[in-house]
C-alpha cells in the first residue's frame, strides 16, 4: 500500500471530509487487501464523536463512518482498547438496535473512552 493509500485510510479514521467521499476512496485504497495497515484508536474515535457533537457531521455520516471502518480489513483497532472499540463501531454503526445517535449518546462514549486511555 503506498502513502497516498494509507492517507485515504487515515482521512477516513479521523472523518477528514465528507463521508460519503472517503467511504468510496477508502475502500479503492484498500484493494481487498486483508491486512491490517492503520488503527482506530480512543483518542481518533473522540475526535470523531467531538465532531457530531460540534454538529460538524450527521448521525447519518457517523452511522456510515462506523459502519465503513468495521468493515475494511485494512483498518484495525488499537489491540490494548479492542473490545471497547468493536463495541463503539458496533453500536454506532447500528442505532436501529441500541441507542439514538445523539449529542448524549456520544458523550457517553467519550467519556468511555477518555476513561480507558487515562
Amino acid at each position: 500500500m503506498n502513502q497516498q493509500e494509507m492517507q485515504t485510510l487515515l482521512d477516513l479514521l479521523d472523518l477528514n471530509g465528507r463521508v460519503d467521499d472517503l467511504a468510496p476512496a477508502a475502500n479503492l485504497a484498500s484493494h481487498g487487501q486483508i491486512d491490517e495497515v492503520v488503527y482506530l484508536r480512543p483518542e481518533g474515535a473522540i475526535r470523531v464523536l467531538e465532531k457530531f457533537i460540534a454538529g460538524d457531521i450527521s448521525a447519518r455520516e457517523l452511522t456510515q463512518w462506523a459502519e465503513v471502518v468495521h468493515s475494511l480489513d485494512t483498518i484495525g483497532v488499537a489491540e490494548e482498547h479492542e473490545d471497547l472499540l468493536i463495541q463503539l463501531l458496533f453500536e454506532i454503526s447500528t442505532p436501529e438496535l441500541f441507542y439514538e445517535i445523539n449529542a448524549e449518546t456520544c458523550s457517553r462514549w467519550i467519556g468511555r473512552l477518555r476513561q480507558a486511555i487515562s
